[in-house]
């Protein structure tokens, strides 16, 4: 009989590196999940300019956004004091504070790809409705629609995105952000620094709409 644990493992190691190759290369995970089911080799999607001197967004909107990045900092603060859920999809019912059962990094897909209308790591603007998941947090720290701005919570602005390698949130400015934590604390506004003990922090921004480019198929 096949060890069902070395299975459920070689399954966990395959879905991470889709999941990477897909941030890395700009396309959408089910698309990279599709060329390898069809035994094509995955194909990248368009390119992203890396992260260096690019401009960032300081506030304004992208094409075919409705608000501004700056605004992720108020929208997320809405929903303080909701409950947490591992790899809940936000967009499903039952609904506490109009958002669905969530983990650090779908509240970060629900307030950036659903209520923004922004770019998120395998979306184009306007197209993450919560239904599932959405890219988690080792993702964000890859994807190339943003740019790290530093390590510490002393330079994060108000929108800016606080991703260390197992958790992420949201900054507000003066040093806080707000995340959704765990079952015990669910989602509430801490400080950023030393959140979390032994993993490197980054601050990552979007960079302009000039210059961040995003799955189309």
């Amino acid at each position: 009989m096949a060890d069902n644990s070395k299975i459920i493992a070689g399954g966990s190691i395959a879905v991470g590196v889709l999941l990477l190759w897909s941030a890395i290369n700009n396309r959408k995970v089910l698309d990279t999940a599709r060329n390898v089911v069809a035994g094509q080799k995955p194909i990248p999607g368009p390119p992203v300019i890396p992260g260096g001197n690019v401009p960032f967004n300081t506030g304004g909107s992208y094409a075919g956004g409705t608000a501004s990045v700056g605004g992720a900092a108020g929208d997320a603060l809405q929903y303080d004091g909701t409950p947490y859920s591992w790899g809940g999809a936000p967009g499903t019912n039952p609904k506490v504070k109009g958002i669905g059962p969530h983990d650090c990094s779908s509240l970060a897909n629900w307030v950036y790809g659903h209520d923004l209308d922004l770019p998120i790591p395998g979306y184009a603007p306007g197209t993450y409705d919560g239904s599932s998941h959405g890219p988690p947090t080792g993702v964000w720290l890859l994807w190339g629609g943003l740019g790290t701005v530093g390590h510490s919570g002393a330079v994060a602005q108000p929108g800016d995105v606080c991703v260390w390698q197992t958790h992420m949130g949201i900054a507000l400015g003066g040093g806080q952000m707000i995340s959704a934590q765990d079952p015990e604390n669910g989602t509430q506004v801490s400080g950023i620094d030393g959140f979390i003990p032994g993993e490197v922090l980054f601050i990552r921004r979007y960079k302009s709409a000039a210059t961040i480019s995003v799955p189309t198929g």
